[in-house]
């Protein structure tokens, strides 16, 4: 996944790419939003069924930095 296709707001993007240097994992669907988060050394995986829980579970790692 290239994050520089990735829809969203600005704050979507920026944490996407810190949390990419973290060793998470972003699976987008058709329309180049995420739908799918996976840390890969901690096997924690989240999926996103709407556009509002993909941003408050992004606003909430972005507020643990």
């Amino acid at each position: 996944m290239k994050l520089g296709t990735v829809r969203g707001s600005s704050m979507i993007v920026k944490t996407a790419r810190s949390l990419v240097e973290e060793g998470w994992s972003f699976m987008v669907d058709e329309f180049d939003v995420i739908i799918k988060a996976e840390h890969k050394a901690t096997g924690e995986a989240v999926s996103f069924n709407s556009m509002g829980t993909l941003k408050r579970w992004m606003y909430e790692k972005a507020l643990s930095y």
